[in-house]
């Protein structure tokens, strides 16, 4: 970690990352699924991935995979008739069966849109999603089994976009939504809030190359305003807000305002050079797997004290910018 605030970022970044092996076996699987599909059953002229895996913004453990299969044309104007949405998902079930008869399927608990599958040799899920093509390039009508409709996607727009922002961004985009969302586990009352929310919230605060701990910081910041109205998805489609309550809202812009104030102390922290106190405040506030920073000795509190302040996890530093200033008080003497 090197005792730098950066590098305490770049450990906490490393710890992020899925598991390389991971990675590896979810899209040899893909690949393995796709060529059934496609040569084998001609059930699909393609697939193709999305979700956080897709967009490499998902933080370890890697627990599903979403992928979506673009239905033959030949099976359109059945798959449109009703129990169309179902009767494709039993297509796929069928035709996944015959290549992994271990494989094991959900319907009742996996999403309206999907069918869920397991694998007895993989420890992650894999969400196949059917879809019909549209007439625009980007867009697809994926299923909704409940509703035994085909909703229109544009989930490859999505792909799109937030790759071209990662680029823009050096590459650290996707890292820097990978720690936001582990910030938002360690928090009960934003642990329910969708990833792509965090997303969003990160794709308008971050527009350019930043170090890690400037865009979280930013992003906090923007988030605890963003969340009194409508908060889209960075295609600008969707409101991801749309069925929060006013009280939710309020809820949501205190816990963020208070997270940005910390982040914002932490940044002024890092600038004076008071990086353990930087460390300090962002393992409160983002909790394990962020690095934990060297305690502070009796000598160093005490000289802290003489002229600096106080951060908000009450370590005294040297620097005047921690939450409050140091205050030593006269010693007690008898006349």
């Amino acid at each position: 970690m090197n005792g730098s605030t950066k590098g305490a970022f770049n450990a906490f970044d490393e710890e992020l990352n899925l598991d390389a092996s991971e990675r590896q076996h979810a899209v040899g699987r893909h690949n393995e699924i796709t060529k059934h599909l496609v040569e084998t059953e001609g059930l699909a002229t393609s697939t193709f991935l999305q979700g956080s895996f897709a967009r490499k913004t998902m933080p370890k453990p890697l627990k599903d995979v979403d992928m979506v299969i673009r239905m033959h044309p030949r099976l359109e104007d059945d798959l449109r008739r009703p129990g169309g949405s179902a009767h494709a998902m039993h297509l796929m079930r069928q035709a996944v069966s015959g290549r992994y008869p271990d494989a094991l399927f959900d319907v009742d608990d996996a999403p309206a849109h999907a069918l869920q599958v397991t694998f007895p040799d993989l420890d992650f899920t894999f969400d196949l999603v059917p879809a019909i093509d549209s007439d625009a390039d980007e867009i697809v009508y994926i299923a909704d089994r409940d509703n035994d409709t085909w909703e229109w996607s544009n989930t490859r727009t999505l792909n799109r976009i937030i790759s071209a922002r990662n680029q823009a961004t050096g590459g650290r985009f996707v890292h820097q939504v990978r720690m936001l969302k582990s910030y938002k586990k360690g928090h009960h009352l934003l642990d329910g809030l969708c990833g792509l929310l965090w997303e969003s919230f990160a794709y308008t605060a971050v527009d350019r190359a930043l170090e890690h701990s400037q865009a979280l910081a930013v992003t906090l910041e923007h988030a605890a305003h963003a969340v009194t109205r409508p908060v889209h998805d960075p295609t600008g489609a969707d409101d991801l807000t749309a069925d929060w309550t006013p009280a939710q809202r309020t809820d949501y812009a205190t816990a963020l305002s208070s997270a940005a104030r910390q982040a914002a102390e932490a940044r002024r922290l890092e600038e004076d050079g008071q990086h353990s106190a930087a460390i300090e405040i962002w393992h409160e506030l983002i909790g394990a797997p962020f690095p934990q920073p060297q305690a502070q000795s009796a000598t160093e509190a005490l000289r802290a004290l003489a002229a600096g302040s106080i951060t908000s996890t009450g370590r005294a530093v040297t620097s005047q910018r921690g939450r409050q200033p140091a205050r030593p008080g006269r010693s007690w003497r008898t006349r």
